[in-house]
């Protein structure tokens, strides 16, 4: 039996010298809307969605979550920049389920449930985009990679 889970790396935020919170840029919201948009167009399906409790992954998860219509959304510990992957490795369980994180910690998250060495690089994250990792007993593999630059949306800040 395969499932599903799914990773985003918040979309576009402000500098840090004009917001120290870092909420999304007008750019960060629209590429973010544009990704979800083509992940409801091609029927993927979110119970749940969990972020890092930042500004700006919340935001990117709060738009993800207007738009697929998913009412479970909630800040969890494990996915801040630099926390220890194997963390939320132990714990994911959810199927169906997208997590909103940072770099380098969703990089490393990757490599890790791929080949068990976080410093491997495997996946190439960007702002807004998202993984999709199938599950089949204890192995993951990747299932699918939408990067933003497939919604014709600018990626300038």
């Amino acid at each position: 039996m395969t499932h599903k889970i799914y990773f985003s790396q918040h979309g576009l935020a402000v500098d840090k010298a004009e917001d120290p919170e870092r909420p999304l840029s007008p750019a960060g919201r629209q590429q973010t809307e544009a990704v979800a948009n083509i992940l409801l167009d091609s029927g993927t399906s979110l119970t749940h969605i969990f972020h890092s409790g930042k500004l700006r992954a919340a935001q990117s998860a709060e738009i993800f979550a207007n738009t697929l219509k998913v009412s479970s959304i909630s800040s969890i510990n494990g996915l801040a920049p630099n926390d220890d992957v194997t963390l939320l490795a132990k714990n994911l369980n959810s199927e169906h389920t997208l997590y909103v994180g940072h770099l380098p910690h969703l990089e490393k998250l990757a490599a890790y449930l791929l080949t068990g060495d976080e410093n491997t690089n495997i996946v190439r994250f960007q702002n807004s985009g998202v993984l999709c990792l199938e599950k089949e007993s204890q192995h993951y593999r990747i299932k699918w990679l939408l990067p933003p630059d497939l919604t014709n949306v600018t990626s300038k800040t």
